[in-house]
């Protein structure tokens, strides 16, 4: 397996020192988020891949920004024809820079009255754009899990996929791995973390209360063959190098591998 951290983890730095910094740990991949980075540094995010790259890393994904994912289910398609456009706008630059896999969202945290066809027509029309630029469309599972299960059961896409974030997952009664359990040939994208059950923390697996063991078995039935981080460094973090961060985040998941391998 490989393994990719997801580029701003929790620590004050330039982009550059960032990308170094993940190389610097073990890595081999880097997720990135397709908005220019604004403060404390600027950094412009057509140059991400360039920079990657030239560190010797390769990039596993976008992660689209925070926008309007609730509209979605709330207005229909022709009232959401600007923000189709924006998302397959995204899709374009994943082709374009040989980006694999775009990372959306289901829903935001605030969802209205809404109608699972709008949903459904949103995705369906934004997976053809995805087949076109031959790109995987990974809806990430966030809140209402049903919505994404929705959606994986009435789109029949290769490129329609499933990004698996363990730590939404954990923390939702219906989840603990039900889903990867139940759609592991979906999943196009990982953001791996661990947290207490009570709220989504971005810890270093094995800080929590997760059971990566499980986790890691699931994953293994996927076609996954990158592990992928999503974590940031919390205050005790802070108080080390970003350096001494990436390297316990790189091989936070060798207990629960050695422990497969012995059983």
């Amino acid at each position: 397996m490989k393994y990719a951290m997801f580029s701003w983890f929790g620590y004050y730095m330039p982009f550059e020192e960032r990308i170094d910094t993940i190389a610097q740990a073990g890595f081999d991949e880097v997720m990135l988020s397709l908005e220019s980075e604004e403060a404390p540094y600027f950094y412009d995010k057509e140059n991400f891949c360039s920079y990657v790259r030239k560190s010797g890393l390769e990039v596993t994904n976008f992660h689209a920004p925070f926008i309007g994912y609730s509209q979605i289910w709330e207005k229909s398609l022709k009232e959401n024809s600007q923000l189709l456009q924006s998302f397959k706008k995204m899709l374009e630059t994943c082709n374009r820079q040989d980006v694999p896999t775009l990372v959306v969202h289901t829903c935001d945290i605030e969802l209205g009255d809404y109608k699972k066809q709008n949903g459904l027509d949103f995705f369906k029309a934004l997976t053809d754009a995805a087949e076109k630029h031959e790109v995987y469309l990974a809806v990430e599972n966030v809140t209402r899990q049903f919505l994404l299960r929705y959606l994986l059961e009435n789109i029949d896409s290769h490129y329609f996929a499933m990004c698996y974030d363990s730590s939404h997952d954990y923390m939702l009664e219906d989840g603990k791995g039900r889903l990867i359990e139940d759609y592991p040939e979906k999943v196009r994208a990982l953001h791996l973390s661990d947290n207490d059950f009570k709220k989504d923390r971005h810890w270093i697996p094995g800080e929590g209360k997760i059971p990566f063991k499980t986790v890691l078995e699931n994953i293994r039935s996927t076609p996954m063959d990158v592990l992928s981080f999503e974590v940031l460094a919390n205050q005790e973090w802070q108080e080390k190098t970003p350096l001494e961060f990436c390297k316990q985040v790189r091989y936070s998941l060798n207990p629960y591998q050695k422990k497969q391998k012995n059983e």
